[in-house]
């Protein structure tokens, strides 16, 4: 081999072995983060319990960690972080996870984001099983389609675990005053295949006359459970009116009357399925209407035709339209007439 050549070689090789120095000097500049326990395990706890979870987060580089932002998935809370950790020491992300709304194996991730120039994301996990001691059957969540005046039950079953002995429900609180819960022992011929026997039967009803619209609700059963002295149950429902109205008003737009512009109609529909109701008179509080009311279904159904009569007098029109009916509940209907007559 000549001089020159290996001389090329040689310096070739330094070359190759000056840059691999040198980005190995460059990678150790900067920040490092490191987490030596990126999983925690909390094992088997009770449903309802707030787990309370530390990750260690050190910083191995020669420059200041800084955490950025921590970003929990549903369910977990971030309750604290260090936003800065020096080099050589360790920081903390301290993490709270609810379980009352969960049950059985859950899996529960969170993302730290840095300033770590190769490895800027890391994602650590929270997993547990959540043991519900106290369960609610078919399921702890409770729908329901009402009509105001019409009874409303719906029935759910609490058992306990077999190891469980001398379990009671000892009350129920609900978020809603119009809906009532009551409590009883399950009969022994109509206690749930096999559970424990501990059973009691909750039946969820609701006032007279609640108010017209959608229910978010929720159930706090009351028990002498050491590990669930609560539990909660969603109540989810609407509660609609006896009588209703379909549109829920009468727009003309912009008539002429001398035209005849033809009618509007609204119908009145009973919900009840135990008590008729008749609509028995239609009246606008503007002499510029006329009103007429027709029976599609007796005690059930009722057309009501709104007419401009070809006399009325020119300009805007906001009007009410009220119904009488039989229901002593519901004597009368108050429905918005609008128009714009030219």
């Amino acid at each position: 081999m000549s001089n020159r050549r290996f001389t090329f070689l040689t310096t070739a090789v330094m070359v190759v072995l000056l840059t691999a120095t040198a980005a190995v000097a460059v990678a150790a500049d900067g920040p490092k983060m490191v987490v030596p326990e990126k999983i925690k395990d909390m094992g088997k706890v009770a449903q309802g319990d707030v787990i309370t979870v530390d990750f260690a987060i050190s910083n191995e580089g020669d420059e200041t960690l800084e955490i950025k932002a921590v970003r929990p998935t549903c369910g977990c809370t971030v309750a604290d972080f260090d936003r800065e950790i020096a080099p050589g020491k360790t920081g903390y992300v301290k993490a709270k996870l609810a379980t009352r709304d969960f049950s059985g194996p859950i899996s529960k991730s969170i993302l730290i984001m840095t300033n770590d120039p190769r490895d800027p994301t890391t994602t650590v996990v929270i997993k547990t099983v959540v043991h519900p001691y106290v369960q609610v059957l078919p399921r702890a969540l409770v729908r329901f389609n009402a009509v105001q005046h019409e009874p409303m039950v719906q029935k759910i079953t609490v058992v306990a675990d077999e190891e469980e002995k001398g379990f009671k429900v000892t009350g129920v609180k609900s978020s809603v005053p119009f809906l009532i819960a009551s409590v009883q022992p399950v009969s022994a011929d109509q206690l749930l295949a096999g559970k424990s026997p501990q059973q009691y039967e909750i039946a969820l009803t609701m006032e007279k006359n609640p108010p017209v619209g959608p229910v978010n609700a929720v159930l706090e059963i009351e028990t002498n459970h050491p590990k669930a002295k609560t539990v909660p149950v969603k109540v989810f429902g609407v509660v609609r009116a006896l009588l209703h109205v379909t549109p829920s008003q009468v727009q003309f737009g912009s008539v002429a009357a001398k035209m005849k512009p033809g009618r509007n109609v609204i119908v009145v529909n009973n919900r009840s399925a135990r008590v008729a109701v008749t609509v028995t008179n239609a009246a606008v509080n503007d002499p510029a209407f006329d009103t007429e009311v027709v029976t599609i279904e007796k005690g059930r159904r009722y057309q009501v035709t709104v007419t401009i009569k070809p006399d009325a007098s020119t300009g805007p029109r906001d009007a009410v339209l009220t119904l009488t009916t039989s229901d002593p509940e519901f004597p009368t209907l108050e429905v918005p007439v609008r128009a714009n007559i030219s």
